[in-house]
């Protein structure tokens, strides 16, 4: 049994329409390419001339001395409910608010990172646009993880070029 000359050379371009697409989509991943969240925390004693951050793998600590009348002392401290990388050197805690001196205690806000440098990092705590830079919050962790995302968080801080490089402490 023998094709004829017009089956066989459909069938072969059979063959080569499905070579092509082996060939097109053979070599793509059909797994997520994006990073791996690992849920990375910046743990140390992060220190500016003027603030701090504290992290530990369950607590974090800002204090702030101030700066005249527009800018009090203020002060953070809340427990990491998550935190989510966007990636190797950068990406948000979640906190959820025990005390502080702006923010709402029970509700959840954003501490971002950048810059990660295993001595050096960016660190920002989540506000609002100006005149009154208010707390940027949320009232419950499924809200706050969808609220605090890479793609906000250049709206969640003003100007990451003002935003001095933390140090690594070990005070």
């Amino acid at each position: 049994m023998f094709l004829s000359s017009s089956a066989y050379a459909l069938y072969l371009r059979f063959l080569a329409v499905l070579f092509c697409l082996t060939l097109l989509f053979g070599s793509c991943s059909m797994g997520n390419d994006e990073m791996e969240d690992t849920g990375f925390i910046p743990v140390g004693l992060w220190t500016t001339s003027f603030d701090r951050y504290e992290i530990n793998n369950s607590f974090l600590d800002y204090f702030a001395e101030g700066w005249g009348e527009d800018w009090p002392p203020g002060i953070l401290k809340g427990n990491i409910a998550r935190a989510v990388d966007f990636s190797s050197t950068a990406g948000v805690l979640i906190i959820r608010v025990t005390e502080a001196s702006s923010n709402t205690v029970g509700r959840y806000t954003g501490v971002y990172y950048r810059d990660y440098a295993g001595a050096s990092i960016r660190l920002a705590t989540a506000i609002g646009p100006a005149p009154d830079y208010s707390p940027v919050e949320a009232a419950s962790l499924s809200a706050a993880l969808s609220l605090f995302t890479v793609d906000n968080s250049n709206l969640h801080v003003i100007d990451w070029s003002m935003v001095s490089p933390y140090t690594f402490s070990t005070q």
